[in-house]
């Protein structure tokens, strides 16, 4: 069989140009025995695509030996700010376009695995944290369903839809690249405000029947938060697994780890993985995913999701659609009341805020 390839995409912060050579790995739970891959990386932050065939990955330390093929990352672009503007005193950029150009143009079933190492939203990556407006000046809704903005150069999850890179037969391409085992990990952020909330309720529900349209309830609000997810909707579109953040959750690959806003764990870099997630460094999810919230016990009992080694969760389209004909089954026996009303509505409020999230 032909060497299959494992590709790294580094996010714009050249500072964190060392996190894809630290943290990787190709498999959820432990390191399989090292066998050659062709190496793709996607340095974003200098514009270039390196590829490396024959490659043994080694963890802790990038590629030494100069890449077998290197070109520019094309498309570039004059890339959209905030205010809704062009930068165009600034340097061209490349577009994420890139890489899915890239993707749909590789055999079936050539990549063992995809990884992409930057900040994230519940949006998706952020590779340059760039904005989206329409022709007629107004910001995108990233539901909307509308053409890409040409000056928008990040992911978005309308890519999936309508006339869109990862829409229709382009998707097709672009997923039968991947082997049907393939690690596709999305190491950055999930964590829009509020939406934790559902979650928490959800366990916090009266034990037996007095809880069950509680949890129902509960159940449904925070599902519709990982429906609206770049993770879930590259999952369901492309029919493949995608590990991410939990909904809700940051992540962290520093060697300070938040555990409230006096207290932090202190770790350190070894390499070994699965780390001691007491004791090693690793981007890793938020602390309180696991010890405060009990996340890890809904994600596994509630959803039926699988959980990696360092706590980045599996979405996948069966255990969504399982979970949400639970969510919304018929026949609950007990009405919320007038307190679970009240409950579900501020899961509801809360789940709109969606600010920009970081590792």
């Amino acid at each position: 069989m032909a060497t299959q390839s494992v590709v790294f995409v580094q996010g714009e912060k050249k500072k964190e140009d060392k996190f894809p050579w630290m943290f990787f790995h190709l498999d959820p739970w432990k390191d399989p025995a090292p066998s050659p891959v062709k190496l793709v990386y996607f340095d974003y932050p200098a514009g270039k695509l390196k590829i490396w065939n024959n490659h043994i990955l080694k963890r802790g330390k990038a590629p030494t030996q100069v890449p077998d093929s290197e070109t520019d990352l094309t498309p570039k672009v004059k890339v959209r700010l905030r205010n809704g503007t062009i930068d165009t005193s600034g340097p061209d950029r490349p577009s994420i376009l890139a890489l899915y150009d890239w993707v749909k143009k590789q055999p079936s079933g050539s990549i063992r695995s995809l990884q992409i190492f930057s900040h994230g939203w519940i949006g998706g990556p952020i590779i340059w944290d760039t904005y989206e407006y329409d022709p007629a000046g107004d910001e995108l809704d990233m539901f909307d369903g509308k053409d890409r903005d040409p000056h928008d150069a990040d992911p978005r999850i309308r890519d999936f839809v309508g006339n869109n890179p990862l829409s229709g037969f382009s998707g097709m391409d672009f997923a039968q690249a991947f082997a049907s085992d393939a690690l596709i990990k999305l190491w950055g952020c999930v964590a829009p405000e509020g939406v934790r909330g559902p979650m928490r309720n959800y366990l916090r529900a009266p034990k037996g029947s007095r809880g069950d349209a509680a949890r129902q309830a509960h159940l449904k609000d925070y599902l519709e938060s990982i429906e609206g997810s770049y993770a879930m909707e590259m999952a369901k579109r492309l029919d493949l697994a995608v590990w991410a953040s939990p909904m809700g959750y940051g992540s962290e690959p520093h060697t300070k780890v938040p555990m409230s806003r006096r207290r932090e764990l202190k770790v350190r870099y070894t390499g070994e993985f699965p780390p001691k997630l007491d004791q090693h460094q690793w981007w890793r999810v938020s602390w309180f995913f696991r010890n405060q919230d009990k996340g890890v016990q809904f994600y596994k009992d509630v959803l039926k999701a699988r959980v990696d080694a360092v706590d980045f969760v599996e979405y996948k389209r069966s255990w969504f659609d399982d979970a949400k004909r639970v969510a919304t089954a018929s026949g609950v026996p007990n009405p919320l009341g007038p307190r679970g009303l009240q409950q579900r509505l501020t899961d509801v409020i809360d789940s709109l805020g969606i600010p920009w999230g970081g590792p």
